[in-house]
Formats: C-alpha cells, sequence, structure tokens
C-alpha cells in the first residue's frame, strides 16, 4: 500500500477463533511499528454475539434461522414469587415419583387445581424438562440434545398433541426417560389412555396443619391472614403461596375480600372449558346456598342448559374439588361463594340480573337474601346494597319474625352501624314482648329469644353499640345463672368483651371506655331495685379488671386453642384507673328519689373483689402464677388504694361487706406490711362474726380451741337473739342471715339449733318464723314443737308451710327426722309427693321405726321405693328389715322406678336389685317383668336398671334368665339388649332357646351386640350352624356404643380383633372374615373423612 501511495486510516482484523491478550498487543506494536493507527480486532467472541442477535448476519454467513426450543428447564407459566416455598407434606409422592422415573415408568399426577403436581416434578433434579407445546416441530432434535431422565407434560389434557408426538419420539429415537403428566380428576380417564401403562399418582390437598407451615414459612403469620389463606386456599399449596404473595405485597384487601379467590377460580374455569355457563351455574348455586337435584333441574333452564348436562358439570366439578354433595345436597366451597356472588350479580358488568334468580326460586328468599348481605360484607356494590335494602324494608313487624329471619338479619347487622342499630332495635321489640316457650325434648325453650339476645351479644361485641350493651344490662336482671359455666350470660359477655385479648391486637382500652360509657348512661337509668345495682356493679367490675383473657382456635390446627390469660400492660391500667372517676360519684345515690334505691351491700361484692385484685397486684400477686413487671404493680397499688378508698365508706355502712373487707385483706396485710404498702382497716359487728360460726375462726393452730370458741359464741348469740322474743329475734336473725350472705357464709345452722333449744314458746317461735319466710328458724322450731308439745301443733299451718315451696323441704324433713307417727306425722307423710323422695336421700336411721314402716306403704311409688332401699338390703348401712316388714318391702320394690329416683337413691337401688338378683331370683324377676310390661305401652325395649348396672342380670340362675330372655328376644329397643346379659356366654341357655321356643338365629344374634369376648366364641359357632349370617354376627360383635377420638382408630382396631378371632377359634374364620371386610371398608371411609376434616381444619 505505501508503494502504491496509498493511505492507511483504519486496520481491521477479523477471526473465527479467539484472539488473547499477547496476540493483540503484537498487532498493536507491528501496527505501531509501521506507524499505522491501532488496529480493530474482532474476534470469536464477538462473531458469537453477533450471530445470536443480528439475524441477518447469521442468515448471509451461516444460513440458520431462529426458533424456539421445544424443551424448558422449568415450567412457563411457574408462580412468579420473591423465593420458592418450601414443599411440605409430599414425603410420600415424591418418593413414588422419584422411583418411577428411576425406573423409567411413566407417572400420571392427578390432583385438583392448585393442589401443586407442578411443583412435585421439580423435585426430580436437574435432568427433567418440561415440553413447550407451542414447538413440537423441534421436540426430536431437542430430546437428542439435552437427553433427560423426564419430560413433564403440564395439564397434560389440556396438550393431547404433546404426549402423542412425545410417546411418538421416545419410540423413533429409542431414548430411556420417562413422561410424567399432570391433569385434573375429572380428566384422569383420558389421560391414562393416552399413556397404557402409567403409573397414576394422586396429590390430594394437603391437610390444614401442612398449610399452615407453608403459610408461615411465606412470612403470613397474622391470625386473620392465615385463617384467610388457609380457608381459601382449601388445601391447595398453589393457591396460599399466591395469596401470600398478595398479602406480603400490601394487596390484602383483595384477599379479605375474596376477589383474588374469585379470580383463581375463574382460571381455572377458562382453562377448563370456554363457555361462561359452568360459572353462571356456580354463581346461582352459591346465591341458593347449595342445591338439591330437583333445584338443579329448576335450575337447568335458567341457565340455558340440558339438566342432564348440567349435572354433568357439576359431578365433573366436584371431581376437581370446588363443590362438594353433602346430605344430597350440591354446595360450593364457603370462601368462594360471597365473592362469586359479587363477582357476578352485583359488580358491573352484570353477568346475570339477580332478579331472574330471586324469580326463578320464590320459595327461597331467605337463602337468596342471605347472599346478598354475604356479597355486601365483601364487596360494597351499589346494586347489592339497594337489594339488602328492599328486603329489609319489606320485613313485617319484629314480633312476628322467625329464627330464619332473624338469621338474616344478624348477616344483615354486621355491615354497619346503622344496620346494627335496625337489628338491635328488632330484637328489644321482641325481648320486650310476651311469648309462650316452645317444648322440644322434654324441655321448655325460647327460640325466638335466643335468637334475640344473640343478636344484642353480635352487635354489642362487634360495634360497641350503646343499645344492644344496654340491652344485655336489662336482660341480665335476675338472671342467676353461673357466670363460669354459661358464656353466653348477658354479663359475662361484658367481661370478656371488657378484658379480651385479641390474636393480632392484643387489648384495647377503648373497648373498656366505650363500655363504661354504656353501662354507665344505662346505671344512671336503673337504679330502682337492689338486682339492677348488682347488675351495674358487676359490669363495673368486669370494666375494671386488671385481667385480660381471651382464646381463640389456631387458625392451621382448629383442634388446638390458645388460652391466654394475664394482666393488663401498665399503660392501660394507668389510664383504666382514670376512668373510676367516671364511678364514684354514682354509687352514692338520692334516696329522696322514688326510682332509685341505695347501693345494696350485695352489690358491693363485685366492686370489692375487683379493687382487691388491684391491691394484690400491687404486692405482686398476679393470676396463673405469673410475674408482674414494676410497672403493673406500681399502678396495681395505686389503683388499690384510690378504688378502696372511695369503696371504703360504703363498706363500712354495711356490717357484711366490711366484715369480707376484712377477712380478704387480713389474708394479705403481712404482705402489705413488708412492702411498705397501708392497707384501709374496717369495723366488725360481733354478733355477725358469731353467726358465720367457722368461718370466723382460725383453726390453724388449735383446732380444739377453735371449735370451743365457735360453740361458745353460738350459744352466747342463741342466748342474745333468744332474749329478743319471737319477733325481734326471728327479725335479728334474718338481719345477720342477710349480712353472713354478703360476707359469703351460708351459715347460722348451729345458732339455730341452739336457739331452737332455748324457746319456751317454740310455737310463737314458728309463726314468727313463718311470716318472715327464715325456713332454718322454721325447721328448727317446728322441731322443738313436736319434741315438746306435738299435739298442739295445728293442722293449718302445716298444710299452709307444705302449700309453700320453701318452707315444704324443711317440714317435711322435721318431720321425718322423728321415730313416731302420729297425727302431725300422718299428715306431713300423706302430703309427700314424687318431687319429694330427694328429700329422703338424707334419710338415715339406725333401727326401724314407725316413720320408715309408714314411708314404707306409702301410696306414691317413688316415696316407698326411697324408703324401701334405705334399709340394709344389700348394703352394709341402714336398719335391719324386720321380717314382718317382708311383705311390704317386697310391694315397695315391685313398683320401683329408677327413673322417678333422684341419683343418689339410683345408684342405692342398684345396690339392692343386684342383691336381690344373687339371693332372691324370684322377686328380681317379678319386678324385671312389671318393668317389661310398662315397656309395652311405650312400644320398645330401655333398661329399667341404673345406668351402667345391666350386668346384673347376669347373676340370675339359667331358668329366670330364659323366662326373661323370651319375653325380651325381638323387642324393638333404644340401647343395649337385654340378650347380652341374660345370655351371655351360656351355651345351654341359647340352644334351648333356638331348640324348643323357635326362636330364630337372628334373633339371637342380638346377645352379641358389642360382646368381643368369650361370649361370642361360645355363641358365634352355634349360631353359624343354625344359619345365622356370618356378616350378621360380625356387625353385632363389632358394635360400640360409644367411642372417643378418630373413627378410623376403632376400626382398625377392631381389624385387629377379627384377625386375631381367626387364630383363636377356627369355628369363627367366617365371621372373622366378614368382620375384616366391613371394618376395612369402614376404615377406609373413615380415613377419607378424617383427612377431608384435616383439610379443611374441622
Amino acid at each position: 500500500m505505501q508503494q502504491e501511495g496509498l493511505q492507511v486510516d483504519l486496520v481491521v482484523v477479523a477471526s473465527s477463533r479467539p484472539v488473547d491478550a499477547r496476540t493483540r498487543r503484537a498487532l498493536d506494536k507491528l501496527c505501531s511499528d509501521r506507524g499505522l493507527p491501532p488496529a480493530h480486532v474482532y474476534a470469536q467472541e464477538w462473531f458469537v454475539h453477533q450471530l445470536v442477535r443480528d439475524a441477518a448476519w447469521r442468515r448471509s454467513l451461516l444460513g440458520i434461522e431462529g426458533r424456539l426450543g421445544a424443551l424448558l428447564d422449568e415450567p412457563l407459566e411457574a408462580p412468579l414469587v420473591a423465593s420458592p416455598p418450601p414443599l411440605v407434606g409430599r414425603a410420600s409422592e415424591v418418593v413414588a415419583l422419584s422411583a418411577a422415573v428411576d425406573a423409567c415408568q411413566d407417572v400420571v399426577l392427578v390432583g385438583v387445581p392448585g393442589v401443586g403436581k407442578t411443583r412435585l416434578t421439580g423435585q426430580l433434579g436437574d435432568q427433567v424438562v418440561y415440553i413447550e407445546p407451542a414447538s413440537l416441530a423441534h421436540l426430536h432434535d431437542d430430546l437428542l440434545l439435552v437427553l433427560p431422565r423426564a419430560v413433564v407434560v403440564d395439564d397434560a389434557h389440556a396438550h393431547h398433541d404433546a404426549v402423542r408426538v412425545l410417546r411418538h419420539t421416545r419410540r423413533q429415537t429409542g431414548l430411556l426417560f420417562s413422561a410424567v403428566v399432570t391433569t385434573w380428576p375429572d380428566r384422569l380417564d383420558e389421560v391414562v389412555g393416552w399413556l397404557p401403562g402409567a403409573l397414576v399418582i394422586n396429590v390430594g390437598p394437603l391437610e390444614r396443619t401442612e398449610m399452615n407451615t407453608l403459610v408461615t414459612t411465606a412470612g403470613v403469620t397474622g391470625h386473620r391472614s392465615r385463617a384467610a389463606v388457609l380457608d381459601q386456599a382449601d388445601g391447595r399449596p398453589g393457591w396460599a403461596v399466591t395469596l401470600c404473595e398478595l398479602l406480603t405485597s400490601g394487596q390484602g384487601g383483595d384477599v379479605f375480600s375474596g376477589r383474588a379467590h374469585v379470580t383463581h377460580v375463574e382460571r381455572y374455569l377458562s382453562e377448563a372449558t370456554t363457555s361462561h355457563t359452568v360459572l353462571d351455574a356456580l354463581a346461582c348455586v352459591a346465591a341458593l346456598g347449595g342445591v338439591s337435584p330437583e333445584m338443579l333441574y329448576a335450575l337447568a333452564p335458567l341457565v340455558g342448559v340440558a339438566p342432564a348436562e348440567l349435572s354433568g358439570m357439576v359431578e365433573g366439578l366436584a371431581h376437581n374439588g370446588l363443590v362438594e354433595s353433602v346430605e344430597d345436597v350440591w354446595r360450593l366451597q364457603p370462601a368462594l361463594c360471597a365473592p362469586l356472588v359479587a363477582r357476578w350479580f352485583f359488580t358491573s358488568p352484570v353477568r346475570r340480573p339477580w332478579a331472574t334468580l330471586v324469580d326463578a326460586f320464590p320459595d327461597h328468599s331467605l337463602n337468596l337474601a342471605s347472599a346478598v348481605m354475604s356479597a355486601l360484607e365483601v364487596s360494597p356494590a351499589s346494586q347489592a346494597r339497594a337489594q339488602a335494602e328492599k328486603w329489609i324494608h319489606s320485613l313485617s313487624a319484629p314480633t312476628s319474625w322467625d329464627v330464619s329471619t332473624f338469621a338474616v338479619v344478624a348477616q344483615y347487622a354486621r355491615l354497619n352501624t346503622r344496620a346494627a342499630q335496625f337489628a338491635v332495635n328488632g330484637a328489644l321489640a321482641v325481648l320486650a314482648t310476651p311469648r309462650e316457650p316452645e317444648e322440644l325434648y322434654g324441655m321448655l325453650v325460647d327460640p325466638l329469644g335466643d335468637a334475640a339476645t344473640r343478636q344484642l351479644t353480635q352487635s354489642a361485641r362487634q360495634f360497641l353499640l350503646p343499645e344492644a350493651i344496654q340491652g344485655l344490662l336489662t336482660l341480665a336482671v335476675g338472671d342467676r345463672r353461673r357466670r363460669n359455666s354459661t358464656p353466653d350470660h348477658p354479663l359475662r359477655v361484658l367481661s370478656d368483651l371488657a378484658g379480651v385479648i385479641d390474636p393480632d391486637f392484643g387489648t384495647s382500652l377503648e373497648i373498656r371506655a366505650r363500655l363504661l360509657r354504656a353501662v354507665l348512661d344505662w346505671m344512671r337509668r336503673h337504679r330502682a331495685s337492689g338486682e339492677q345495682w348488682s347488675v351495674a356493679t358487676e359490669a363495673l367490675a368486669g370494666i375494671f379488671s386488671v385481667e385480660v383473657s381471651g382464646n381463640w382456635p389456631d387458625p392451621g390446627a382448629p383442634n388446638t386453642v390458645t388460652l391466654a390469660h394475664g394482666v393488663d400492660a401498665a399503660d392501660n391500667l394507668s389510664k383504666l384507673l382514670g376512668l373510676w372517676e367516671q364511678v364514684a360519684p354514682l354509687l352514692t345515690c338520692d334516696t329522696e328519689s322514688e326510682d332509685r334505691v341505695p347501693c345494696p351491700p350485695v352489690a358491693l361484692v363485685a366492686l370489692l373483689d375487683m379493687a382487691l385484685r388491684w391491691v394484690r397486684l400491687g404486692l405482686g400477686v398476679a393470676p396463673r402464677g405469673q410475674t408482674p413487671s414494676a410497672e403493673q404493680m406500681r399502678w396495681g397499688a395505686e389503683g388499690g388504694r384510690r378504688i378502696l378508698a372511695s369503696l371504703h365508706p360504703l363498706l363500712q355502712n354495711s356490717p357484711g361487706a366490711a366484715m369480707r373487707a376484712h377477712r380478704e385483706l387480713a389474708r394479705i396485710r403481712g404482705r402489705a406490711q413488708t412492702a411498705g404498702q397501708k392497707l384501709p382497716t374496717f369495723n366488725v359487728e360481733a354478733d355477725l362474726q358469731s353467726f358465720c360460726e367457722w368461718g370466723s375462726v382460725d383453726f390453724t393452730h388449735d383446732y380444739e380451741a377453735a371449735t370451743e370458741q365457735v360453740l361458745t359464741q353460738a350459744q352466747t348469740l342463741a342466748k342474745k337473739l333468744t332474749a329478743l322474743g319471737p319477733r325481734a329475734g326471728v327479725a335479728r336473725f334474718s338481719e345477720l342471715a342477710e349480712q353472713a350472705q354478703v360476707v359469703g357464709d351460708y351459715t347460722g345452722h348451729l345458732t339455730a339449733i341452739r336457739m331452737a333449744e332455748l324457746m319456751n314458746d317454740p310455737a310463737a317461735w314458728y309463726q314468727a318464723a313463718a311470716e318472715s319466710g327464715e325456713t332454718l328458724l322454721l325447721g328448727t322450731a317446728l322441731t322443738q314443737w313436736l319434741t315438746t308439745a306435738p299435739d298442739t301443733v295445728p293442722p293449718s299451718v302445716l298444710l299452709t308451710a307444705l302449700d309453700d315451696a320453701a318452707s315444704r323441704p324443711t317440714v317435711i324433713s322435721a318431720v321425718v327426722a322423728r321415730s313416731v307417727v302420729d297425727q302431725t306425722g300422718e299428715l306431713v307423710i300423706d302430703s309427700m309427693r314424687a318431687e319429694d323422695a330427694a328429700l329422703l336421700e338424707t334419710l338415715i336411721r339406725h333401727e326401724p321405726d314407725d316413720v320408715m314402716q309408714r314411708l314404707l306403704v306409702h301410696t306414691v311409688p317413688a316415696i316407698a321405693a326411697s324408703a324401701a332401699i334405705s334399709f340394709s338390703v344389700g348394703a352394709p348401712h341402714g336398719p335391719t328389715l324386720p321380717a314382718e316388714w317382708q311383705t311390704s318391702w317386697r310391694r315397695a320394690i315391685q313398683n320401683l322406678r329408677i327413673d322417678h329416683l333422684p341419683p343418689h337413691n339410683q345408684w342405692r337401688a342398684g345396690r339392692v336389685l343386684a342383691y336381690l338378683a344373687e339371693h332372691d331370683a324370684d322377686t328380681f324377676e317379678s319386678w324385671f317383668h312389671e318393668r317389661l310390661q310398662d315397656m309395652t305401652a311405650q312400644g320398645w325395649y330401655a333398661s329399667p336398671l341404673p345406668y351402667d348396672s345391666d350386668h346384673i342380670l347376669a347373676y340370675l340362675p339359667r331358668p329366670h334368665r330364659l323366662r326373661l330372655a323370651i319375653h325380651c328376644i325381638g323387642l324393638p329397643r333404644v340401647g343395649h339388649s337385654a340378650l347380652i346379659h341374660l345370655v351371655g356366654s351360656d351355651t345351654k341357655l341359647a340352644q334351648h332357646l333356638l331348640d324348643q321356643h323357635a326362636v330364630s338365629p337372628d334373633k339371637l344374634v342380638d346377645a352379641l351386640f358389642g360382646q368381643r369376648n368369650t361370649a361370642v366364641e361360645q355363641i358365634g359357632p352355634l349360631l353359624l350352624e343354625r344359619g345365622a349370617g356370618a356378616d350378621r354376627i360380625a356387625a353385632a360383635v363389632a358394635w360400640c356404643d360409644s367411642w372417643s377420638g378418630d373413627r378410623s382408630r376403632m376400626h382398625s382396631q377392631l381389624l385387629d380383633y377379627f384377625t386375631a378371632l381367626a387364630d383363636r377359634e377356627p369355628a369363627l374364620r367366617a365371621v372373622a372374615a366378614a368382620g375384616r371386610a366391613q371394618q376395612k371398608e369402614l376404615l377406609d371411609q373413615a380415613e377419607e373423612r378424617e383427612r377431608a376434616a384435616r383439610v379443611r381444619g374441622r
């Protein structure tokens, strides 16, 4: 170029080989030495990059066209998550899949959408590839290039060509790999036909606990969040992962409203069918709350398909887990119903007008109204709101609502406070209207009143609605049910609400403040009686309690319940104490007002107990042995001091309240002195201290001295009260008894006994006690009267007392405690009724007397029977039965009916009947036969013996058992058959029944119900020989009248029993085989039900 006179402006070096740094330096030196510009080097790496990117270069230089590969390293539609979730609960499926792939066996993974079939294939390692159906033309070359162990066809039911081409290519190339395909349950038969000989692995929904592990690992740990994901995912980990991603990315609204869940279902249905009819039918089923086959037939023309086609659609969806049949009713997955109804009927564009469904099913208006309310809860659509308001305004007066209407109104009340106000007003109207209770199974119930009460409770809990809270307070007046065993007691509801621990948000002072406003407002208008005061103060005690508690089932393990209990946070305690200033002024009442009374002492007890909890907290004593913090102790001490200071004047004005406070503070006074805290003191009335007897002395040091002190104090007080005279003495006794109840001691028995011994005129004392209703003194006065002058007791006085339910037990007990039967005794004993038999449970006699004899011949069978079982027949205690009373005693026993006796006497009757069966079989047989005659009228046999006492029948001699068995065979029954113990393992008796009395073997099988003992081994072969079916015998032997725990465990144990029976008794091999077959089938069914329950957390 120099010789030719040409100028070099650019030096370009192109090479198809790599050019290293050394070569580049040599090129640079060569150019520099000759005065040339530096060379531009285009080596192999540049050409490779350019050929990949530039189609023109690739075509011109290599003649190669670009194409999409047929095989992918991972599924094209793999979920886009920040980090893949762990694989949980699939150990057995992974083992089965890996073993099949190692053996080059084809596999079909079948499971409902979202269950994790594709995720499972990812466990096969690096040598698994996924077919891309859009590039099947290059499958042959790509397989030869990759040489995989397994090739996956995802959703194979939608890609028949991919499966066919894969099999064809494998045969043509001779490659050894497994074809792994995934499909849905309703397409399984079709897909299996494409892969003959393939192993089918069922990938079922994950159990709730395993799903919970997956959800918490994905970062969702809140109680409500976990519950929402687990309920909607319904055992499908694929759906759960997507929902968790939405929650963690701030899109929780779509999850809690159900919109994200509906999106899942719509995507699945769009893959399953191109028709919108399926989704339309699903939405209608959801709105109706489920459809029976008859309703499905009526729904078919509405959605525009043939009934048979619609039934097929529903059955297909049932295979894939969206629909289930419960008691012959098709129902949609619960978490899907409300959002689907909201999307389909009320979200623009509306897919179907709501009126079409209402017109088509006029008899299901309540179900449709319920669906509207549910839709409104998840989506505030204006059309749904209009439908809800239209239904609410169409309702008649609340007093005409039924329980079903109330249930829909309760759904409406959850929407907002205005809706809750409407429902509460309706509930209050119902509760204010008198109505007759209904009888259900022999009990009086008020279902409408219960529904109204539940509505008040719901609105109080959800919105803290003042009217609902005050309605509960009004209901609590006069409700004396125990709080700890009655969670729906109105005051228990309010107390639990005040100190509730929320699983997500902890405790809240705002709840207490709003409750306090409502309670104080009610209290200002309701202080006209002691019961109203007691309700108000108990509600206040709940609001100001230092304790908080809560309980909730774990969303991931519903059988696991968290019980939380402790002390509220110090910050909340300090603010709560500030609210007490609103309460103190209301505890003093203007007594001049006609509609107000002063706070009674008994109403102060709840506030005193509440204040003492503050004091104990200040001393470091917390519930459940917990250790409070220093701040909690500081506010506990301050709260105890301030609350007790405001209560002190009220407590001191009542001897009973003062004594109660004195007792409680005495227990902690030493600890308070050690801590440097000063506790208030109270003056205690001496008479009340004596009246409280054993509760007023200390037994820890000298028991004998303490006992002597009690006796002396009672004697002194009795003299003091007796000296006042009958009327004043009874009045003072009643006053002390009332104050003792405030203390918490229901005593005065010893004082009343000592007073009776000192009465000069017991008749006057009886009259005074009867007028005042003081039954304790009435009984001791009557006893003394009968002891000193029995003939002077007027019958009219006794009859009046017997007509009074309060004094009747006292009078009867006083009379039957005597040993003679005079005119008074005859009057009282003759007046006894069956319900008075319970009073004879405490009848203690060491010798037979006139009263025992009179009771033994009583015309009321329950009274005579209760007296009969008091003798020492079959028991080491009680008086000996005189020989001349034997006839009367047997007559009383003959009329003995266990269900007419009180509980303790039922046990005693069982002891007597057991004795008779062994020692006087004729009397027992006669009694049992009488009871069988009684059962003829009712139409079925139920054991007349006490609970769990049927084994007594086995004590009878064979002739007696034979006669009774003949009467019992073939009787319809409730519970155990009498033949079980009458026949037992007595082969001769069974043979006699079969031969001499023409009893069919099938009827005698009743004797083997639940008898997995020697009875079946002795009687079973005989029944088999006489033609009884082995299946029937096996079913009878396997019968269990009760079982706790999983049914699968019971069937597993029965399976083991029948397996051992075949070896132990060769003659019963047919029975054992039938039993094994029955139990295996029942075991499979039980395991399936239990797994389904574990999946859904039930």
